[in-house]
C-alpha cells in the first residue's frame, strides 16, 4: 500500500508539472499579483503568461509572498511558491519553462519592504544560478530561462553600482527622461489613472491615444518596455494597448486574456 501511494504521488507530480507542456506562450501577458490565484505560477503558465508578478516582504530573514504585511508568518516564501516549482519545470522541459519553446519568463518581484530585501534576494538567487539570467547593465550576458525584474522599493542605486547583476529594475514612467538610470532599467510601469481617464467604453479619445502612442514611442526609442497597471481589465482596453505597442498587458483575468489573445493574434498575424 505504501508503495502504491508513493507511486501515485510521483505520477501526480509529473502531471502537475506537465499540465502546460503544450501551451504556446503569450509574449505580452503579465499576470498581475499572480500569488492571489488558487494555484500561483501554474495557472499563469497554463495560460501562457511570460511575465509574472510576485510581491515579497522581508520577514524573519525570509522573502514572504504576500500583498499586505498581515499574517506573514504563515505565508509561503518565494522559494516554496515560485523558485523551486519553476526549477523543476525547467529541468523537466530541458532548460526552458515552456516545452519545446525557448521563450523566456520574467519574474517581476515587487519589493514591499526596503533595507536588506535586495541583499536577501541576491542570496536566494545565488542558489538558482542555473535558471536565472545575468545582466551587465541592461544587457543580458548569460541567458537562462528566467529573468528577474524588481519593482516597488527597487534598489536602483545599488544595482547601478554593480558590474553584473541577476536583476534589472521596473521604474516609473515619469522617469523615462532620466538617462542616469538607463543602465539598470528594462521596463517602465505606472498606474493607468496617472495618465488616462478612458475606462474602456467605446474608442479611446484621440488626445489620450496620442499620449499613449507618445509614451510607447519614447520607451521604445530607449529600447525599454512599457506597462500600465490598474487598467480597466477588459478586452477593448487590451486591444487598444496592444495596437498601440504596449509591451505588457497587466491583467488578473488569465483565462479570459488567453482566449482574447488567441483571437487577436490570429487576426493580426
Amino acid at each position: 500500500m505504501k508503495n502504491f501511494k508513493f507511486s501515485f504521488c510521483v505520477v501526480c507530480t509529473v502531471i502537475k508539472y506537465n499540465l502546460f507542456a503544450q501551451t504556446t506562450p503569450i509574449q505580452h501577458g503579465h499576470a498581475h499579483n499572480d500569488y492571489v490565484h488558487a494555484r500561483p505560477l501554474f495557472e499563469a503558465l497554463e495560460n501562457g503568461f511570460t511575465s509574472i508578478e510576485i510581491d515579497v516582504h522581508l520577514y524573519n530573514n525570509e522573502l514572504k509572498v504576500a500583498h499586505d504585511a498581515i499574517g506573514l508568518s504563515s505565508k509561503p516564501n518565494i522559494q516554496q511558491l515560485y523558485l523551486e516549482p519553476v526549477k523543476k519545470i525547467i529541468e523537466q522541459n530541458g532548460g526552458s519553462v515552456y516545452k519545446n519553446n525557448h521563450t523566456l519568463v520574467v519574474f517581476m518581484i515587487d519589493f514591499k519592504t526596503g533595507g536588506e530585501t535586495y541583499t536577501k534576494l541576491k542570496e536566494i538567487l545565488n542558489n538558482y544560478r542555473d535558471i536565472i539570467s545575468v545582466y551587465q547593465g541592461d544587457s543580458v550576458i548569460n541567458e537562462k530561462a528566467i529573468r528577474i525584474l524588481i519593482s516597488g522599493n527597487a534598489p536602483l542605486n545599488e544595482i547601478l553600482k554593480e558590474e553584473t547583476s541577476m536583476a534589472t529594475v521596473d521604474a516609473d514612467i515619469s522617469a523615462l527622461d532620466d538617462v542616469k538610470i538607463d543602465k539598470a532599467v528594462t521596463r517602465y510601469s505606472s498606474a493607468w489613472e496617472g495618465y488616462f481617464r478612458w475606462l474602456g467604453t467605446g474608442a479611446m479619445p484621440q488626445a489620450q491615444k496620442n499620449k499613449l502612442l507618445a509614451l510607447v514611442a519614447k520607451a521604445h526609442s530607449k529600447k525599454k518596455q512599457i506597462r500600465f497597471y490598474h487598467i480597466p481589465d477588459k478586452p477593448n482596453v487590451w486591444k487598444t494597448l496592444l495596437d498601440a505597442g504596449v509591451d505588457w498587458i497587466n491583467t488578473n483575468k488569465l483565462k479570459e486574456f488567453r482566449k482574447f489573445w488567441e483571437q487577436y493574434n490570429n487576426i493580426t498575424h
